[in-house]
């Protein structure tokens, strides 16, 4: 079954605002403290890694080069590697690159939003 590329685009801004929600008005040591929001994060950003690697190029394109590659490494690392996941490294994709993302996301949806239908 074939999915249409906006549902990743729209996943992926999903799981991006959980990942916001989830570190927002926290520390590093709080956030670490509470397993529920940490392991609720790593969710968040194997879905935002396995989305960006559904993007058709078009649209992969639009994006900055850091996000076009870095979350789909890192959703290869948090399935395949869990055991070398660095908590601070973690938080700093949380709380310096997932909004860059974000703003980008939306952007991207806001373009197919008022481009006209392919075909």
């Amino acid at each position: 079954m074939s999915r249409d590329w906006l549902l990743y685009l729209d996943d992926l801004i999903a799981s991006a605002e959980r990942v916001l929600r989830l570190t927002q008005g926290r520390s590093l040591a709080q956030w670490q403290a509470d397993e529920a929001a940490f392991d609720a994060v790593l969710f968040n950003l194997q879905v935002i890694g396995e989305a960006i690697k559904k993007l058709p190029e078009p649209a992969l394109s639009q994006l900055s080069e850091p996000h076009r590659r870095g979350p789909a490494r890192l959703r290869d690392l948090n399935a395949h590697h869990y055991f070398a996941l660095d908590s601070r490294i973690i938080w700093d994709v949380a709380v310096q690159h997932v909004p860059a993302l974000l703003i980008e996301a939306r952007a991207l949806r806001d373009q197919a939003d008022h481009s006209p239908p392919a075909g």
